[in-house]
């Protein structure tokens, strides 16, 4: 009779007498967008971005790709909860290379890719959601479900697998990964200016370009690396749904207050460098302070947003 008893205890408590008590979990999708003037941003001369940077001008895009970790959703409680993501070709490692370029017009066939990806997919614990937060960049380590660490920003693009092996996304002057890489190429080409590395004189070149990355970095793969730098920009939103809503990146608003037909010194727009001119405005654009690498204190983000599907 007890044995009877405690058979039928354990059909109805099932989780009492040790069957997976693990909890359940839902799939999520966060939808991602490139977007100017209310439009897609796409690659091709016909879908040429006008009204750029602080003097209006008009470019096609030339690049257009960043990287996503740290992906969290906020739940009904004020509580940040992991996305563990699913694992494809753009997914991995807790990070997401999403692509908005597709090889034709200005984005190069042969660094780029003729797929898109724009949605991150994973799975959250069963729960209601309420808000978002993700870090625009690849962090230096992860540990994996074994409990081991996996060094990602700066591995190298041979010895890893995807999505951080893609070598046009690597920096190999910093020995790590370009986590946006944007580019333009604006109409009538970019002044670049007397006395940058490039030109003793002032030159038209094709291309201004925005490279987001750690710098001041020193090491080497065998040692490990180290930079002063990080400039990993966090974005949160207090108010998000999944299923509605859509996370989008704002081209203009990167640009806003830059003039994207002129280089003034060091690399051609901004490569994320302390002493470039063409960089506080687009680290003041990504909520970044230039001379830490770090959240800034005082200035807000403002590249991205949140849209209704």
């Amino acid at each position: 009779m007890r044995t009877l008893l405690a058979l039928s205890s354990c059909v109805a408590f099932l989780t009492a007498c040790g069957s997976d008590d693990s909890p359940a979990t839902q799939a999520v999708s966060i939808q991602f967008a490139a977007q100017a003037n209310g439009k897609d941003a796409q690659c091709g001369a016909v879908n040429e971005i006008t009204n750029l940077g602080s003097t209006n001008k008009t470019a096609e895009i030339q690049d257009l790709r960043f990287y996503v970790s740290e992906l969290k959703l906020i739940n009904d409680k004020g509580l940040m909860v992991d996305v563990a993501l699913d694992k494809n070709a753009n997914q991995d490692f807790g990070v997401a290379l999403l692509d908005f370029e597709n090889a034709t017009g200005a984005c190069s066939a042969d660094t780029g890719n003729a797929k898109l990806y724009t949605a991150i997919m994973g799975n959250v614990p069963t729960g209601t959601y309420t808000g978002v937060q993700f870090t625009l960049g690849v962090p230096d380590t992860w540990v994996d479900a074994s409990g081991k660490t996996i060094t990602l920003s700066h591995s190298n693009t041979t010895a890893i697998t995807a999505p951080l092996d893609v070598p046009s996304m690597a920096w190999s002057w910093q020995g790590g990964r370009k986590f946006a890489k944007i580019e333009f190429k604006p109409t009538g080409g970019v002044t670049n200016q007397k006395g940058t590395p490039e030109t003793t004189d002032d030159a038209t070149v094709t291309s201004w370009v925005v490279h987001m990355g750690a710098t001041g970095c020193t090491g080497s793969d065998a040692t490990g690396y180290s930079c002063t730098n990080p400039n990993l920009a966090k974005v949160a939103f207090s108010s998000f749904d999944a299923s509605k809503q859509k996370i989008v990146l704002d081209v203009p608003a990167l640009v806003a207050q830059s003039d994207i037909s002129v280089n003034q010194n060091s690399a051609l727009g901004c490569m994320s460098g302390t002493t470039d001119k063409e960089c506080p405005a687009v680290f003041d654009a990504l909520g970044l302070d230039l001379l830490t690498g770090k959240v800034s204190t005082s200035k807000t983000q403002t590249v991205f947003k949140v849209a209704n599907k």
